[in-house]
């Protein structure tokens, strides 16, 4: 997956989805890729790929949007890793979703 089809797959859950940063509320998306990593194939560098972060903001506990980018995470094959917490400065429940091997462009 390429960062601009992750940013059209962001668009299916939400149209309230930012680069990098944001305050928007109830709920939101918030991206950034934050690594970049190089396959390699006879000891040279090939292919990059970018890790992101993903996070999903909201003040609702059982907003179902999560779930449905976790869906569409694992339909598309983009490896990641979830965690959720409570950030207790904005008083909203934050989902993490840190992807893996997103290509540019």
């Amino acid at each position: 997956m390429t960062l601009a089809e992750l940013e059209s797959l962001l668009k299916t859950v939400t149209q309230t989805f930012h680069y990098e940063a944001s305050k928007a509320f109830p709920q939101y998306i918030v991206y950034s890729e934050y690594r970049k990593k190089y396959m390699h194939a006879d000891n040279k560098p090939k292919e990059s790929c970018w890790r992101v972060q993903v996070d999903f903001y909201t003040k609702l506990l059982d907003d179902p949007n999560p779930e449905r980018l976790e869906e569409l995470l694992s339909q598309n094959e983009v490896p990641y890793k979830y965690a959720r917490i409570f950030d207790t400065d904005l008083k909203m429940h934050r989902h993490i979703f840190d992807c893996d091997g997103v290509r540019d462009g």
